[in-house]
């Protein structure tokens, strides 16, 4: 009872667990926070997502044989494009030509630039302010733009008033295409930009206040990131057919892979080994205004796009990255360039896939928690490795899947319910010891205690063997002796006989008085249980002899008597609301006990019925006692008075139970003086052989008189 409700008390806990983190993870906006790059969880997943960017890497260098980053790499985690390249204005140029540029210089640069053979460039410098020293410089600039056709200069957009801050004058009506560097809007509490607006939801390409170029190409558009502006500018699409295409909502970046390139290549025959690792290749605006290009440079920079950045120490704007703990902005934009190239930005799933999955994660661990925590880990680690296989399919379809952060939803209650377990099974298997230990086999309680499951409590009929032993003269003997010596006789002898049961595996189920009750086939299932019983009956005779020869202080030495009997009982917690006990009940219970009171009128020790002793006979020695009828039955039954293990009687037992045997075969033959002859045979071996005594008797008194109509059943009128 107390089992059961325990039960139903754990089972309610889990499931109130279970459905406040349910609504704990989904009402902290676990998906919506995903969906929109929220506080909390994308930090977690983009550690899963940088792991799955490095995985080629980590592949390839455990197996040499296959390049995984280029077989990967032709869904996800792409090598850089090489039609992108960054134009530097790095440590080198700024030695040489100072920082900030002269207008001039721009000028001069997207002259090279162009001259290159570059299609489209995307400026990523904001040029707000004039040059004082140089007026003709700023005039310089915007005739190279004007001239170039396929340059996109920038805006500034203030984010506390959002003002436009235009470049300098005339630079905005030359441009091709006018855009804005802005991505902090979408930056994550690390730092990190890994998601972009292609457009801007406030701002509006009309509400420029100057006249640019772009005409009706332009009109009606949201204002561009300038990765999009370079793009539709070497593209040449209409930005109002981009924002149909692509919109204002944030796409995710598809990151692709840093590569270890040589600083300056053009360098070579100065002996100038220096490597550099950049996402995207780097020419240094020096070397470009210096025509030391080399041939790999050329003709990446010829039909390609080039992203004017600063890249110089404490002169560029920048973010960490997977990579890089500071990656300039304009790599930034490069990047976004190239997944538009490829249209490969990362999708997000389906938020309603993402919700079904943390919940089936919440409760897959507490469904199971009726199994072992075997079976619970292996079926959660075989979740998570599904899950983890479906992300990368995923991932190579362009589907970005929260991951970590279900492996958080079921990381939880897994770990609530592997302590809820431990500490409901460390009660459980203290309250099986307590309640089982005094009368299981320690053998049985350590199976019970391993896996509880094993246990069944509450009625359940079985087929079973019910065992009742009882010291012969307990009465007699009380009377002649005092309580303490009865006391201490009756522990010794009942602790023999407990340890033999015990040790076959057998219940105790109770003590009464002088008489012990056990059985078999319950809590734990036992094939053999009706061998293991008849084997203790035996043992337990061995034990008496063996406790009558070594407890000398004792001068009356006890026999006992034994019933058997196997059948359907039903067996479980039996009693009152307040007190129960582990117990069998019904008619073939009762047999056993009429049966263990039988013994006295054959005179015999062990009797065990036929239901027990016919699948016992390949390990027992035994002989038949007739057929009876004890009372309140009336269906006859064979019973057998077990004498020995098989094989275990001695030369004296064996010519005993062979003289005996031939008497009880002329008894029943009618032929009663070659019984007397026979039994009397038997009691020559041993005189006080109860079961040849009893049939010697009877033998003699039929002979005189022979019963008329006897069918061979004796019917005991006493229990």
């Amino acid at each position: 009872m107390k089992q059961k409700t325990t039960g139903k008390n754990n089972k309610r806990t889990l499931y109130w667990f279970g459905f406040i983190f349910t609504m704990v993870m989904l009402g902290s906006g676990v998906i919506d926070s995903w969906l929109k790059g929220g506080w909390w969880i994308r930090p977690i997943e983009n550690k899963w997502a940088d792991m799955r960017i490095f995985l080629p890497q980590y592949l390839s260098f455990f197996s040499k044989q296959v390049d995984f980053t280029s077989s990967i790499g032709r869904y996800y985690n792409r090598r850089a494009d090489e039609r992108v390249t960054i134009i530097a204005i790095d440590e080198h140029t700024v030695k040489g030509l100072g920082y900030p540029f002269k207008r001039k210089h721009y000028a001069t640069l997207i002259e090279k630039l162009n001259k290159a053979g570059v299609k489209a460039i995307g400026v990523d410098v904001l040029l707000a302010d004039s040059d004082r020293d140089d007026k003709a410089s700023d005039q310089r600039m915007v005739n190279a733009v004007r001239k170039a056709g396929n340059v996109a200069v920038l805006v500034y957009v203030n984010p506390q008033t959002e003002q436009l801050q235009h470049p300098i004058k005339g630079l905005g009506e030359a441009a091709g295409i006018i855009a804005h560097p802005h991505v902090e809007g979408e930056m994550e509490a690390s730092g990190q930009v890994r998601r972009v607006s292609l457009f801007s939801p406030k701002q509006n390409y009309t509400d420029l206040a100057i006249k640019t170029r772009c005409g009706k190409n332009c009109s009606g558009a949201s204002l561009p990131l300038l990765a999009m502006g370079t793009y539709a500018i070497y593209k040449g699409v209409p930005l109002t057919e981009l924002e149909k295409r692509y919109g204002t909502e944030p796409k995710r970046l598809n990151f692709r892979v840093p590569q270890d390139r040589p600083l300056h290549p053009a360098w070579a025959e100065e002996k100038d080994d220096r490597m550099h690792s950049s996402v995207y290749r780097h020419i240094s605006v020096r070397d470009i205004m210096e025509d030391k290009l080399s041939k790999e440079e050329r003709t990446a920079l010829n039909g390609g796009i080039a992203l004017v950045g600063s890249t110089a120490l404490g002169a560029f704007d920048h973010y960490p990255s997977p990579f890089y703990t500071a990656w300039p902005g304009v790599e930034l934009h490069a990047n976004v360039i190239d997944n538009i190239l490829h249209d490969d930005f990362l999708k997000p799933v389906s938020g309603l896939l993402v919700t079904g999955l943390m919940v089936l994660a919440v409760w897959l661990p507490i469904m199971l928690a009726g199994y072992s925590i075997k079976v619970i880990s292996l079926a959660s680690a075989g979740f998570i490795s599904a899950l983890a296989g479906l992300n990368f399919i995923l991932l190579i379809r362009l589907y970005d899947m929260p991951y970590l952060s279900i492996f958080i939803a079921m990381l939880v209650p897994f770990v609530f319910v592997t302590i809820n377990k431990a500490l409901i099974e460390g009660r459980e298997k203290k309250w099986i010891k307590n309640t089982f230990g005094q009368y299981l086999s320690p053998k049985v309680v350590e199976v019970i205690t391993k896996d509880p499951s094993k246990l069944t409590l509450g009625g359940e009929k079985r087929d079973m063997t019910a065992f009742f032993l009882d010291i012969a003269g307990f009465t007699t003997m009380s009377e002649k002796m005092t309580p303490e010596q009865l006391t201490t006789m009756l522990n010794n002898y009942l602790s023999g006989f407990t340890d033999v049961i015990l040790k076959h595996d057998g219940v105790v189920d109770k003590y009464i008085g002088d008489c012990i009750m056990a059985f078999w086939n319950a809590p734990l299932d036992q094939k053999d249980h009706r061998k293991l019983a008849c084997l203790a009956a035996v043992d337990c005779m061995g034990e008496i002899a063996r406790l009558n020869t070594d407890l000398t202080q004792f001068t009356i030495k006890p026999s006992a008597r034994i019933g058997l009997n196997s059948g359907p009982m039903v067996v479980g917690n039996m009693g009152s609301k307040m007190r129960l006990s582990y117990t069998v009940m019904g008619d073939s219970v009762n047999l056993a006990s009429r049966l263990e009171g039988a013994n006295k009128f054959f005179h015999s020790k062990i009797m065990a019925s036929e239901y027990t002793y016919d699948e016992a006979k390949d390990v027992v020695e035994a002989r038949s006692l007739g057929q009876i009828k004890v009372v309140g039955k009336a269906i006859p039954v064979k019973v057998y008075e077990l004498l020995a293990r098989k094989g275990g009687m001695d030369a004296k037992l064996a010519q005993l139970t062979d003289a005996y045997n031939e008497g009880l075969e002329h008894f029943y033959k009618g032929s009663y003086g070659k019984a007397q002859k026979a039994f009397k045979a038997a009691l020559a071996v041993e005189p006080k052989d109860g079961p040849s005594a009893f049939y010697l008797e009877l033998a003699e008194k039929y002979a005189a008189a022979a019963p008329k109509d006897w069918d061979g059943t004796f019917n005991l009128t006493s229990k």
